[in-house]
């Protein structure tokens, strides 16, 4: 198995499980969530959803049923596909449903959206490329997926980069 898909497999574990409740990374700003260090701004989620730590992820929150969202980023992508990177983040998953996927665009570079189901647990997933970096967004929920689907979808939604990320 190569780096990369070893580190994907690595990051969809650690955000199914969500087992840390320790933070760092991105700070808390008048409602909005700043990283200095991979320079993007981002929502902070409804006060019901608590931030937590996850392995790897710049930014990591459990929902109010247990769902979890994380944000993750790496810059060693090169120049692939948006639709590459995410099949990636797939086999990371291990056994899983590809339930649909399509081609959008976020903060004005190309990304990539798919909905899979992996056991009892559904997932969605953005992933957004501005080479060499990526950007993952990842819910995994198992009950009331479109509640958490909507808050999800407003938090990725608010993704602004200040200047794209360098490795």
């Amino acid at each position: 198995m190569t780096r990369v898909a070893t580190r994907w497999r690595g990051c969809a574990v650690a955000v199914v499980a969500a087992l840390c409740d320790c933070a760092s990374g991105p700070t808390l700003h008048g409602g909005v969530y700043r990283d200095r260090e991979r320079g993007f701004a981002i929502a902070a989620p409804p006060p019901d959803w608590q931030r937590i730590g996850v392995e790897d992820a710049r930014l990591a929150f459990r929902g109010p049923n247990h769902e979890s969202m994380a944000l993750l980023t790496h810059c060693d992508a090169g120049d692939a596909a948006p639709a590459v990177l995410a099949r990636r983040l797939r086999v990371g998953l291990g056994a899983h449903q590809l339930d649909e996927e399509h081609t959008t665009e976020l903060a004005g570079r190309p990304a990539e959206v798919q909905w899979i189901t992996v056991g009892e647990s559904r997932v969605k997933a953005v992933t957004r490329v501005a080479s060499p970096c990526v950007e993952d967004f990842v819910l995994v929920a198992r009950d009331d997926f479109g509640a958490a689907e909507r808050v999800f979808d407003a938090w990725w939604a608010s993704f602004a980069p200040a200047r794209e990320a360098t490795p």
